[in-house]
């Protein structure tokens, strides 16, 4: 057995351990339902309203938007900065690093894990939306066979973004104990800047310009604006080089920072 197959048959394994976990705590996937419901409509209430008072954003648009902003931060989020940290304030981040494997793999098979679970949760949802939404001629979505394909990969990508974003913030935790600032700051700056609580359309042209520049749109936004289809195809391949790059930059710095946090490691809470 090659490594690549040993990995697939441990990230398998891991994924199985996940489904059972969770499906047994069936209260929670109510409570994930509500929470769903309660953002989507507060979100699209707060930018209808704004849209009326722009002539250049669309309340179709709005709506169309974050429904599939919802639909996609359910496969693009990471979750490493949850367990993450706890395992290396409690000490079980030693048990990790003496695995026959990267611990990484376990981080990516429970991060996968849990976004399949939540978008197979909210999928349901997501089609009675886009049924009321053509109803009331609030949706702009074709669903073209080229701009879904485009925008998967675009969502393998945003992914990986998270994923090695969140891995090495959660390093963080090595230096400083007291996370929970730190996590939340993190929180809200992704979501801020990858267009889930502030759409980029609704941007002057100088503010767009930022946003694209930094790691987080292609997170979340640049794969629902490809989906969409309101970006051009320049704007399309520019998005791919620039979250590409920021997928070989982030990685790299992922690789120092743990280099460099592994020697730092006490294995403290053991």
């Amino acid at each position: 057995m090659n490594t690549r197959q040993k990995n697939n048959k441990i990230l398998n394994r891991i994924l199985s351990m996940y489904f059972s976990k969770e499906l047994v705590y069936r209260e929670q996937l109510l409570v994930w339902i509500i929470a769903d419901v309660i953002k989507i409509v507060g979100l699209c209430f707060v930018w209808v309203a704004s849209s009326k008072l722009s002539d250049s954003v669309s309340q179709s648009y709005v709506v169309s938007y974050y429904l599939l902003i919802m639909l996609v931060s359910k496969l693009t989020t990471d979750y490493t900065l949850e367990f993450g940290v706890r395992d290396i304030i409690y000490g079980r981040f030693s048990n990790l690093l003496i695995k026959p494997y990267n611990y990484l793999i376990e981080y990516l098979g429970t991060n996968i894990g849990g976004n399949i679970l939540r978008f197979l949760i909210f999928l349901p949802g997501f089609i009675l939306g886009v049924y009321f939404a053509q109803k009331y001629n609030l949706w702009i979505v074709d669903f073209n066979p080229y701009n879904i394909f485009l925008g998967i990969i675009a969502i393998i990508i945003g992914f990986l973004i998270s994923f090695i974003l969140g891995n090495t913030v959660s390093l963080i935790a090595i230096y400083i104990k007291e996370m929970d600032s730190i996590r939340t700051f993190y929180y809200n700056v992704a979501s801020l800047l990858s267009g889930e609580f502030l759409p980029i359309v609704f941007l002057p042209m100088w503010g767009a310009f930022v946003l694209h520049l930094f790691p987080f749109r292609y997170t979340l936004s640049f794969p629902v604006e490809v989906i969409i289809g309101n970006i051009n195809d320049y704007e399309i391949r520019l998005g791919f080089m620039i979250s590409i790059i920021w997928l070989f930059v982030l990685f790299f710095s992922y690789k120092t920072v743990y280099s460099l946090s592994k020697k730092k490691y006490e294995a403290e809470g053991i």
